[in-house]
């Protein structure tokens, strides 16, 4: 199964996406919502600050030589109203010039002497916001009043704080940056959830679909998802393993039939090779291209041989008859067999411990494995070398291994070594009758036992193939 990052995920990217479209959205609605509320707190906040203001001025009575402040009359509500304002007004004439009075408090006081009034002294009308040097933040209403016959017009600046505005206005900002990326987060889980439950039949499909082979291509998916996009991908699926398992079988129905086609007269050209270099008058030449015929006659029937063994196997014809055997003992007798051969080309085969370990297969088989690698560390290793055969108990499995020094495999070809008919160099192998049918067969053989077979090879370096097989206990 193919691993990859869950960053390059579909379901990653739906779950994303689907909390960053949702996150913009709540952001913009949550400053166009900041933005109405912010405007209408101050249209609303200067409304009942101008109503007051008017109040106030209402109850003042000024004079060029005192200003006085009366409640007479007023209701409770509008008393309090008036005391608000005491603390923070002050009274300028047209032409900026602080009016002289006993009623201005001490906060007024200190703020005209430290010149924080300078600007909303030359305001005559409209509003105006200013900040205390303490922080605090006032909204001044303007308003103009006395006798504009008598040149004795004024202007009283009256404030209110806004802190408690100003403080909703500060919560409403921090509950929006900070619930952006609680609402992120949320989407994101809910996203992350929902594209598991959509995506869940797909990845159904994708896990019946790691579990195919050649041996099972006629698996045909089943879905409980009736949503039509899941029902249209099971169908295409399902059609496309029926195209697949029609175009193996008919490969393979013709391999069989080639290779039993091809059978009969390749028995009957080497026949008649033989018979004509049995001739005593036959010239020297010829005899000598008859003998070669016959190489490649021989050569040919083997690949003939393993490619209908192949094609008989993987249509389910060779059944294999399993029964527990000793793997010690064929090993013996493959290598005593071998040891001829290997004295041949100078090389000594070694047993590394060979303990009474029992699997259950097909006798016939596991020694045709077992001889066709023996056979390749032959071939293929240098002349005073050692090929070394070990077997031991590896957990549940029996494990045999066969080394040789030999001149070994490069990496770019060891992927392939298995394929059919690949040989990782044509003429060197071609020179030691090598089809590049062999190690196709041996997988089949280990696979077909529930094995498995791996290869370990370094150019210059020699091979190790490791078989695996599930053990028999005594």
């Amino acid at each position: 199964m193919m691993k990859t990052s869950i960053i390059g995920t579909l379901r990653f990217r739906l779950s994303w996406t689907h909390g960053i479209i949702i996150s913009i959205v709540i952001a913009c609605v949550g400053s166009s919502h900041y933005y109405f509320i912010s405007h209408k707190s101050q249209k609303d906040f200067d409304a009942h600050l101008l109503l007051d203001a008017r109040l106030f001025v209402s109850r003042l009575s000024m004079t060029p030589v005192a200003v006085r402040l009366s409640t007479d009359g007023l209701s409770p509500v509008d008393v309090l109203t008036i005391e608000e304002f005491v603390p923070y007004f002050v009274i300028t004439n047209l032409n900026g010039e602080v009016v002289p009075c006993d009623l201005y408090s001490k906060y007024v006081q200190e703020m005209l002497r430290l010149g924080e009034f300078k600007d909303l002294l030359n305001q005559t009308s409209g509003f105006m916001s200013l900040t205390a040097a303490d922080g605090t933040v006032f909204r001044f209403a303007n308003l103009q009043t006395g006798d504009s016959q008598n040149s004795s017009e004024f202007v009283v600046h009256l404030g209110r704080n806004r802190e408690q505005v100003e403080a909703t206005l500060r919560e409403a900002r921090i509950i929006g940056v900070y619930s952006v990326p609680l609402i992120l987060a949320l989407s994101v889980s809910i996203g992350w959830f929902l594209a598991g439950r959509a995506l869940k039949p797909f990845d159904e499909v994708a896990q019946t679909a790691e579990h195919l082979t050649t041996e099972n291509l006629n698996t045909q998916i089943a879905t409980r998802h009736n949503e039509r996009e899941v029902q249209r991908l099971v169908q295409s699926f399902n059609s496309m393993m029926w195209r697949l398992n029609r175009s193996f079988q008919q490969v393979r129905q013709f391999n069989a039939d080639a290779a039993h086609e091809l059978r009969t007269p390749l028995a009957i050209l080497q026949g008649e090779n033989e018979i004509a270099l049995r001739s005593p008058s036959l010239p020297d030449d010829v005899r000598a291209v008859l003998a070669s015929n016959l190489e490649e006659l021989d050569r040919l029937t083997r690949v003939v041989n393993d490619l209908l063994t192949l094609a008989e196997a993987e249509s389910g014809t060779e059944i294999l008859q399993r029964k527990p055997i000793e793997v010690s003992a064929i090993l013996r007798d493959l290598i005593e067999e071998m040891s001829a051969l290997a004295e041949e080309r100078q090389l000594k085969i070694e047993c590394r411990g060979l303990p009474n370990l029992r699997v259950l297969g097909d006798d016939l088989w596991i020694r045709r494995a077992l001889l066709n690698l023996i056979d390749n560390s032959i071939k293929y290793s240098k002349p005073g070398g050692i090929i070394e055969v070990s077997l031991k108990r590896v957990d549940s499995m029996v494990q045999i291994g066969i080394r040789d020094y030999g001149i070994g495999i490069d990496s770019k070809d060891l992927p392939r070594i298995f394929d059919r008919l690949y040989r990782a160099d044509p003429a060197r192998s071609r020179t030691k009758g090598g089809s590049g049918l062999g190690l196709s067969i041996v997988k089949w053989i280990v696979e077909a036992h529930r094995g498995q077979i791996k290869v370990h090879s370094q150019p210059d370096r020699g091979t190790t193939v490791e078989i695996l097989l599930p053990a028999v206990e005594a």
